[in-house]
């Protein structure tokens, strides 16, 4: 066999096992690590769907990950967002752990805001969302939610 034929069967044999094999559950996506458990909708007073919380857990290391990723349409520029989250241990005194009790970020983002990742091994977490875009306002609490997962 030629070696322009041996290259052709070993990209057969890849694009056929890619369209058989499962998606890897563990691929990242924004920066998170782990499966897709749930999404948020974020909408403004007027409605309109501004964004969309999407969150994460990786069950090898017990971390959960979100972030908030700006529809289609608000997109377009850079206009504040945000996301929060934070795991049941989280207590007003003891916010000195970003990362492992708490994490947070916020700005002008023109697609997401995050990611935020927490240790959520066997606790609920709740998750704040805001997004702005000139006037419009969304603010989104998903709250005590996936507790374990």
């Amino acid at each position: 066999m030629t070696r322009l034929g041996k290259a052709v069967a070993v990209l057969s044999v890849a694009a056929a096992a890619s369209v058989i094999a499962p998606m890897n559950a563990y691929a990242a996506e924004y920066g998170c690590t782990g499966s897709l458990i749930d999404t948020y909708k974020v909408y403004s007073s007027v409605p309109n769907h501004l964004s969309t919380i999407r969150l994460y857990y990786n069950s090898s290391t017990g971390y959960n990950c979100a972030v908030n990723v700006k529809t289609a349409y608000y997109s377009q520029f850079k206009h504040f967002a945000s996301i929060s989250m934070y795991n049941q241990d989280f207590r007003e005194d003891d916010n000195n752990r970003p990362g492992y009790n708490n994490d947070y970020d916020a700005g002008d983002f023109q697609y997401y805001a995050g990611p935020v990742k927490v240790y959520a091994k066997n606790k609920c977490v709740t998750i704040r969302a805001i997004t702005n875009y000139y006037d419009e306002r969304g603010i989104k609490d998903a709250v005590g939610v996936h507790c374990g997962s």
